[in-house]
């Protein structure tokens, strides 16, 4: 897939325009260390970022359960002198800051832009510049949110600064990541501990567990993406077997449809959004469903470069799918059926 970390761009547009090229080029270069949770092990990611322009509007609050398509970070970018700030800016950086907080959004970081031009326009410099001003009306405990960039600089102390914005950056998203994921994680663990409840479905958890691992795929961590698909294959397993030995479960009836075909696989398209779909509106047939689930663990084998394993998973799938089918008497209305595995060039 192609999504990327979304972060929003606020202030002076025309500073975030003459940066935004490099940016987008220079942060995925060196990877960042991601700290996770629960005794995990630390990952490098590289990171990538796709800027939106900010408006109070698309803020996110608490109540929205999604990790790819929400807006991870925020951005202000500024070049104002002493009297712009006092004028414009730090209101403006106000209002920012207060909708952030009416959000509970703690992801944000303020870039002071020092360029050529306002540096002529000073030749004394003040005694308190607009990065110090900035820094104490709105550092507070974190200091290290607020950042300057001097790009009439192209001396070591230049580079220096932006590569120092960059790991800051790198930094500072991952900590919204780890925040994010936390609370995601925790609400996927508390709907899995209710498997067994009256009016638990499967399609709607599966969709659940599948936006994590769209996370990690998004992050370049296919392996832990690959796990959570590996984790709703058992777990689907598990619910056939435990139905074949008397445990029946209501959502497992919505799958049983006659089988009149067994479409062949295409593994050149990465994800099926017309068949993600119909597991969404529980809609999905057993077919459906398996075939969807195979085509995205597949399209992650090859991301961690172990194609010869789909050989395998392919024999099983084949024979499980089968296996299911009489479990769960799904009628066959003609044989033989064979199953092809094709590649599409088109």
């Amino acid at each position: 897939m192609e999504a990327k970390p979304i972060v929003t761009s606020h202030g002076n547009q025309l500073v975030f325009s003459s940066l935004v090229k490099p940016l987008l080029e220079d942060l995925p270069k060196e990877p960042a260390e991601w700290k996770r949770s629960y005794g995990r092990p630390a990952r490098n990611v590289h990171l990538e970022a796709s800027f939106v322009p900010y408006d109070d509007d698309i803020l996110p609050d608490d109540s929205v359960k999604t990790l790819v398509s929400r807006l991870y970070f925020h951005v202000y970018w500024t070049d104002c002198d002493l009297e712009g700030y006092k004028n414009t800016v730090k209101e403006e950086i106000t209002e920012w800051q207060n909708a952030l907080k009416n959000k509970n959004i703690p992801d944000w970081m303020i870039v002071v832009v020092h360029s050529d031009e306002n540096k002529m326009k000073t030749k004394l410099l003040p005694r308190s510049s607009v990065y110090d001003k900035i820094k104490s009306d709105f550092g507070g405990k974190q200091p290290e949110r607020i950042v300057v960039l001097e790009l009439h600089r192209e001396d070591r102390k230049g580079g220096e600064l932006w590569q120092g914005f960059l790991s800051r950056l790198r930094q500072l998203l991952l900590q919204a990541f780890t925040r994010h994921l936390q609370k995601y994680e925790d609400n996927m663990r508390a709907q899995r501990e209710k498997r067994n409840d009256i009016g638990w479905n499967f399609q709607n958890y599966f969709i659940v567990q599948e936006e994590l691992g769209f996370m990690f795929e998004m992050l370049g961590l296919y392996d832990d993406a690959l796990i959570q698909y590996d984790e709703l294959d058992a777990l689907f397993t598990q619910f056939v077997v435990n139905h074949a030995s008397g445990q029946a479960v209501p959502w497992l009836r919505t799958l049983v449809e006659p089988c009149k075909s067994w479409a062949g696989l295409c593994l050149q398209k990465p994800i099926s959004w017309e068949k993600r779909n119909l597991i969404k509106d529980n809609a999905v047939s057993l077919l459906e469903l398996r075939n969807y689930l195979f085509t995205r663990q597949c399209a992650l084998l090859l991301l961690v470069k172990r194609p010869a394993e789909i050989v395998q998973r392919a024999i099983d799938y084949l024979h499980e799918t089968v296996q299911e089918m009489k479990v769960l008497e799904v009628s066959l209305n003609r044989e033989p059926y064979t199953t092809c595995i094709r590649q599409s060039r088109k």
